[in-house]
């Protein structure tokens, strides 16, 4: 997470924070405002389910195998 920094544009002004998985905040005139909506991202990232690793080459063939019907089955058809 990165910390509260202060942006300042000819259109926009205000406090925003970024974090490493892509998310931004929307800008706040108040700094707190904005470390208030990282800790809440924070809090609904820690509850999110953790990724799947990717699985190699031979997991992926052993799934597909798996998926088929067996070959006495697929004979009588």
């Amino acid at each position: 997470m990165e910390a509260p920094y202060l942006l300042t544009d000819t259109n926009r002004r205000g406090w925003g924070v970024r974090c490493s998985c892509g998310w931004r905040s929307p800008l706040y005139d108040e700094r707190n405002d904005a470390l208030a909506s990282a800790r809440e991202h924070l809090e609904v990232d820690a509850q999110l389910p953790p990724a799947a690793e990717p699985r190699g080459w031979l997991a992926k063939r052993r799934a597909r195998k798996q998926q088929r019907s067996s070959w006495d089955e697929r004979r009588r058809t």
